[in-house]
C-alpha cells in the first residue's frame, strides 16, 4: 500500500498534484488536516507500505519525500511541477532512466509506472515534474 499526503495547510495546486500522484500510483490519498507526523506514520504500519509526502514552497509542490518503515528513502527537490490536466503531449519518455529506476524502487512499484526524459519524470497517466536534486537515504523525518 502507498499512502500519499501533503504538508500542513497545502495550497489547492499542491493538493491537486498530490491527488494526481495518488491516482497514477493507484494509492490512497490522505487529507492531512491537523494530523502530526506521528499520526500520519501510524497509518503506514506494514513492512511493504510506503508514505509519499508532498511539500510545497510558495504554493507550488517543491519536494517529494518517500518513506519506508518510518525512514526517508529518497527525496526529490522539484524545480517545476505540472498537473495531469495541464499536460498536452506525452511522448519522449522512457522507463529506462536512472531517476525513473530510483523512484520506482523507492516506491516499490513496477517498472514503467515512472518514466523519464532528461531530468523530467512523469508518472503513467499522471503528473510531470522536473527534478532539480535527488537526496537519497534517511536524514530524519523533516519538519513541515
Amino acid at each position: 500500500m502507498i499512502l500519499v499526503t501533503t504538508s500542513r495547510k497545502p495550497s489547492p495546486r499542491t493538493r491537486s498534484f498530490s491527488r494526481d500522484i495518488a491516482k497514477a500510483l493507484r494509492a490512497s490519498y490522505l487529507t492531512r488536516g491537523k494530523a502530526n507526523l506521528e499520526q500520519v506514520f501510524a497509518l503506514v504500519p506494514g513492512e511493504e507500505d510506503r508514505l509519499v509526502m508532498i511539500k510545497e514552497r510558495r504554493g507550488n509542490p517543491s519536494l517529494i519525500e518517500v518513506y519506508h518503515r518510518g525512514e526517508r528513502v529518497i527525496a526529490l527537490k522539484l524545480s517545476r511541477a505540472m498537473l495531469t490536466r495541464e499536460i498536452k503531449r506525452r511522448y519522449g519518455y522512457s522507463a529506462k532512466g536512472e531517476l525513473a529506476r530510483k523512484l520506482s524502487r523507492a516506491l516499490g512499484v513496477e517498472e514503467g509506472i515512472v518514466m523519464q526524459r532528461g531530468t523530467s519524470l512523469m508518472l503513467r497517466d499522471g503528473p510531470e515534474f522536473n527534478v532539480e536534486k535527488v537526496i537519497e537515504g534517511a536524514q530524519g523525518r523533516g519538519e513541515d
